[in-house]
Parts: C-alpha cells; sequence; structure tokens
C-alpha cells in the first residue's frame, strides 16, 4: 500500500517536463488566454518616489503616479507556465480572437488594428514567449529567470517600436504618432515591465506545480507509473 501511494504522489510532481498535449493542458490554455484578455484591460496605479536634481542642484525626490496596464508580465507569465509550443497556440488565439470574434486589444479589434500602432507590440508579445519558453522549459534557475525577463521584455518593446516606425514611412500614421506611442508605451514603463515580469516569472513556478496536475496527459502518468514502479 505504502508503494502504491509513493507512486500516485510521484505522478502529480513536475519535475521538469515538456508540456504534454491533453485536455487538462487545452482547458489551461483556455484559462491562460482568459488571463491575458483580462490583463490587457486591467490598469493599475503606481505611485513611487523619482530622484531629482532641483533648482540649487542638489538631489531631491518626487513622488511620481503612472497608470500600468500588466499585459507583458502576464504574456511572459503564460509563457512560463505552458512552455513555448503552447504559449504561442495560446497567443495565436489571442490573435485569431481580436480579428474575428471580439474586440479583446487595447484599442479595440477587427483587422484594421493591424494599421494601430499598438498591432507591433502584440507581435512582440507573440515572438517573445517562444523565447522566455524555451529558457525556462530548459532550466528554471535565477539565471534564466532574469535572462527570460530582460528578452522577453526587450523584444516586445523593440518590435513595438519597429512596427511604429514601419507604418510611419508607409505613411499609415505620422512620426508625430510614433513619437507620442513610443513615449506612452516606453520609458518607465518599460522598468516597470522588467520589474514585475521578473515577479510574475518566479510566481509561475508554484503555479506551473499546481496545475501541472491537470496538464499532466493520461499517457504520461501510465509511463511515469512504468518508470517508478522500474526504479522502486
Amino acid at each position: 500500500m505504502n508503494k502504491r501511494f509513493r507512486e500516485e504522489i510521484y505522478e502529480f510532481i513536475y519535475r521538469g517536463e515538456r508540456t504534454p498535449l491533453s485536455i487538462g493542458t487545452l482547458v489551461v490554455c483556455a484559462l491562460c488566454l482568459l488571463l491575458v484578455i483580462v490583463a490587457t484591460f486591467t490598469q493599475i496605479n503606481v505611485t513611487h518616489s523619482m530622484p531629482y536634481f532641483d533648482e540649487m542642484g542638489e538631489l531631491a525626490f518626487k513622488s511620481v503616479s503612472n497608470h500600468y496596464v500588466p499585459q507583458i508580465p502576464v504574456i511572459l507569465f503564460v509563457a512560463a507556465i505552458l512552455g513555448p509550443g503552447f504559449a504561442l497556440f495560446t497567443m495565436l488565439l489571442y490573435l485569431l480572437t481580436g480579428f474575428f470574434i471580439a474586440p479583446v486589444f487595447a484599442l479595440g479589434g477587427g483587422l484594421d488594428y493591424i494599421k494601430s500602432g499598438l498591432f507591433g507590440y502584440i507581435l512582440g508579445c507573440i515572438f517573445a514567449v517562444v523565447p522566455v519558453g524555451k529558457l525556462l522549459e530548459k532550466k528554471y534557475s535565477l539565471k534564466n529567470i532574469i535572462l527570460a525577463t530582460i528578452v522577453g521584455v526587450l523584444s516586445v518593446h523593440i518590435c513595438g517600436m519597429l512596427y511604429c516606425v514601419l507604418l510611419a514611412l508607409l505613411k499609415v500614421v505620422s512620426f508625430s504618432y510614433v513619437s507620442s506611442a513610443i513615449h506612452s508605451l516606453g520609458g518607465i514603463k518599460t522598468f516597470y515591465d522588467i520589474i514585475i515580469s521578473f515577479i510574475f516569472l518566479i510566481l509561475a513556478i508554484p503555479a506551473k506545480m499546481v496545475l501541472w496536475i491537470a496538464m499532466r496527459s493520461s499517457i504520461t502518468k501510465k509511463l511515469t507509473r512504468k518508470t517508478r514502479r522500474e526504479t522502486i
């Protein structure tokens, strides 16, 4: 009885395996898609102190308040939980939902959203989930978490800026719009993205351990049981 109990417990433990294709995994993908949509329309008021030099040239601090949308940290969180393949699948579902089903993008939806400067940031999120997922699927270490945070956030912002410039070159938008978009989405908010994404990627460790119970397939379960019996 003790041996069988240990076998059952062993099957529930996540040990760095790739995310299997199962009904549970597809359900988790749907939940992650919902999480991304909710994050898109969530605004957090971030208030903090910022150093500056006053008129006398002395160091002082002022209070700064900004509205922040945690979409990028949530998307990197999804990549850490699902891995590169299923995270990409979830983001493509998000894209198709915004194009053909519901206005789930920040400023609406539909195919005309391609002409929006913000669409570049959506493309950046799609590109970012693959390297982030691969890094953390390979090894969930502090080094890889830091690297995944930097690579993920910079991928989104660089892709977003380049897409805005491309639209300006094609005369879809003006260069003043590009400057305004980069200013509103970059700067201090990029710093917010890095800090909050790092926290979210750490939180993804226990979250994936819990969700792994649902994501592991019956095939994986049988193979794990067989392997465990051979080693005990």
